[in-house]
């Protein structure tokens, strides 16, 4: 189902209703603050959040700000699904460390950083989930 809403504060209301259970975000809602403020309503929700897209790379300079929200939802379910090219944009570090080569090493980083699954799309799609670093 697609439900049209006019920025964050809407869409926290329609996610209010918790029969609203679950939200993706992201394809065609444009690069920037509002979407970035989108996305931040909708994981202070109880719903599933799934962040793709524009959401995703809306977060390219603020990778702490989304973990953060990530963080404050106490194991509630988000799911991050980046192709290369926006995985790239918001998990710099982990994309440029010259020690990390594999792409499933990279998804388990970003979703230990993140604290949200990864599905790091391409021809050879992986998942990861944010499991607690070995000890």
């Amino acid at each position: 189902m697609v439900r049209p809403v006019d920025g964050a504060a809407e869409l926290a209301e329609f996610l209010a209703d918790r029969r609203r259970n679950a939200v993706v975000l992201g394809p065609g809602s444009g690069v920037g603050q509002a979407t970035r403020e989108q996305a931040q309503a909708a994981l202070a929700s109880s719903a599933a959040v799934v962040l793709d897209a524009d959401a995703l790379t809306s977060f390219a300079e603020a990778p702490a700000a989304l973990a953060s929200a990530i963080a404050k939802r106490h194991g509630q379910a988000v799911v991050l699904t980046p192709h290369e090219g926006e995985f790239s944009r918001l998990f710099k570090e982990i994309y440029n460390d010259p020690h990390v080569h594999a792409k499933l090493e990279k998804a388990r980083l970003a979703a230990r950083t993140s604290g949200a699954v990864v599905l790091l799309k391409g021809a050879d799609t992986v998942v990861a989930a944010p499991m607690a670093a070995p000890r």
